[in-house]
């Protein structure tokens, strides 16, 4: 059985089922006859071949509704390859805030500040609405942007970096979908035969009982390094921007974050710390979507981006029990709405207020706390100073702080929880270019923190004597040479001959951008007898662990 709607393509015509493709970019969640949310996530990009395998009964559904029922014997599986791809088209914006949507006191007073500057600004809503266990989901906000339309994404971060130069604030890059990529693939089935099918291909399996079996999929990843994954439920090849394929992978969110979490934790946690992570995975997906990936045909991806997922091969009966006894439990704030669930590797003894990590409103959820153990002293408990920040990091002469915090407990990531850096005058020329800075520093200075000592503001000087201010705990730790945390207090090394120090020597601590959870805390406070909703109530201050479906 052949279809083939590739002539239409090169020709530059319509394609016949162009509505079925748009409508992915719309499908941002379904529920299962089970009340259970599916969700559509992206596994494998860029690809042009992949080889799609199934233990039993492999099922292929083209675009023209027409199927293929073949038995394979897992070693002979469907070959599907790119045949002809058109890639989408995208503008991209500088984004310079974002508000809830209909706050428009707040949009008012955002968009008249960037036209006192001289900007022209643009409303963008992102988000959706969605119900769930007979709650409606509100992932709506208004984000706004500069007028100024650019082609690629690299031109509007530099102008993005430019600005945020002028005017000392952490400023984004927003993305419309202007034009849909388009795509055909071939499908070469054991015995010879074809299948061709215009936007998307659907891949089921079955067992030996008729029951849904793991669908697995053979790419590249990297250098072109063979990539196998296991996948459950439906498994479809979508177009992706570049117009190569996308292996995106449907189903429910229970089987995909047992994957998740796998990913994201270590499998030999303590059950109450897979469970807090359970929890805050399935918060974090669900209040994410409409609002990731709105210019892709999925709802998140599952790269750290999102949430880290790699299939279902490495999940332990400990993670499927957690995922099990925690079953569509999610966090919701004092305003009945999910909480945003960030969360990183080490805090580095203190959690970190949201607005610190990234500009926009405090949340109440997200406010930093010390995250020590019973009877141990916070150093940072009458506010950041130099003198709190040496006794967080042991520079006192004394056993550094840190050290006592609950991720140091776990005996987990001990060179996350504290570390030391170097890196030479030619490390940071490198790194500090992708911030516009082209000449030697002289000196490098934290001038602004956040409640856990996290640099949020930094200024240089520059061998010129120019100074240059770095804003964002993202961007300074880039800047810096891509350093574990901004946690960090800084000594300049020896001066060259030019004047300039032949190094820099960063002492800091944690993993991350600090906000939320720390997933290693999570694990000391586990072995420490804590269950999953006490450690979640403490990262996620004032939140409530509620069972949606």
């Amino acid at each position: 059985m052949i279809c083939t709607p590739s002539a239409g393509l090169a020709a530059g015509a319509a394609f016949s089922h162009a509505d079925r493709a748009t409508s992915l970019y719309r499908r941002v969640v379904s529920m299962g006859e089970d009340g259970a949310p599916r969700m559509p996530l992206a596994v494998m990009a860029g690809q042009t071949e992949v080889e799609v395998r199934a233990s039993g009964t492999l099922r292929v559904v083209g675009t023209e509704d027409e199927a293929v029922t073949l038995s394979t014997s897992g070693k002979d599986g469907a070959r599907v390859s790119l045949v002809v791809g058109a890639p989408g088209r995208v503008r991209y914006y500088v984004k310079v805030g974002a508000a809830p949507a209909g706050s428009m006191q707040t949009l008012r007073k955002m968009r008249q500040r960037w036209r006192d500057l001289g900007h022209g600004v643009r409303i963008f809503n992102v988000g959706t609405t969605y119900s769930l266990g007979g709650r409606m989901i509100d992932t709506q906000r208004s984000v706004i942007a500069l007028d100024t339309a650019y082609d690629t994404r690299q031109a509007a971060a530099k102008r993005a970096d430019a600005l945020a130069a002028e005017v000392g604030e952490d400023l984004g890059v927003h993305t419309e979908l202007e034009r849909p990529p388009r795509a055909v693939v071939r499908v070469s089935l054991p015995g010879g035969a074809t299948l061709e099918g215009s936007e998307v291909l659907w891949f089921e399996a079955l067992d030996s009982r008729g029951r849904p079996a793991p669908v697995t999929v053979i790419g590249t990843r990297g250098r072109n390094k063979r990539w196998s994954l296991e996948l459950p439920g439906r498994v479809s090849t979508v177009p992706g921007l570049d117009g190569k394929m996308t292996v995106v992978n449907e189903a429910p969110l229970e089987r995909i974050l047992e994957g998740v979490v796998a990913s994201e934790i270590f499998a030999s946690a303590p059950l109450e710390a897979l469970k807090s992570q359970a929890v805050a995975a399935r918060t974090d997906m669900l209040s994410k979507v409409g609002r990731r990936h709105r210019t892709d045909p999925y709802s998140i991806c599952g790269e750290v981006h999102c949430q880290a997922y790699r299939g279902t091969k490495k999940v332990s009966p400990r993670i499927a029990r957690a995922v099990r006894e925690t079953a569509g439990m999610v966090m919701m704030d004092g305003q009945g709405g999910l909480v945003d669930a960030f969360y990183s590797a080490v805090a580095g003894g203190h959690t970190e207020h949201n607005e610190n990590a990234w500009d926009g409103r405090p949340r109440p959820t997200l406010r930093g706390q010390p995250d020590y153990g019973p009877g141990d002293v916070d150093p940072l408990a009458g506010g950041v100073t130099e003198a709190g920040l040496a006794r967080l990091l042991g520079l006192d002469g004394k056993p550094a702080a840190v050290l006592r915090s609950w991720a140091a407990r776990s005996g987990r990531n001990k060179k996350a929880v504290r570390w030391t850096a170097t890196r030479t005058a030619a490390d940071l020329q490198r790194s500090l270019q992708r911030v516009g800075v082209d000449e030697p520093v002289k000196a490098i200075e934290v001038v602004r923190r956040g409640v856990s000592g996290r640099a949020t503001d930094v200024a240089l000087t520059l061998a010129s004597g120019k100074r240059k201010k770095i804003h964002g705990e993202l961007r300074i730790r880039r800047a810096l040479g891509r350093l574990r945390s901004s946690l960090f207090v800084v000594v300049a090394g020896p001066a060259g001959k030019s004047g300039v120090p032949t190094r820099f020597v960063f002492e800091g601590a944690g993993y991350g951008h600090g906000v939320g959870m720390c997933q290693t805390g999570a694990v000391g406070r586990a072995d420490a007898g804590q269950d999953f909703r006490t450690i979640t109530g403490h990262y996620y201050q004032g939140s409530t662990v509620e069972k949606l479906y």
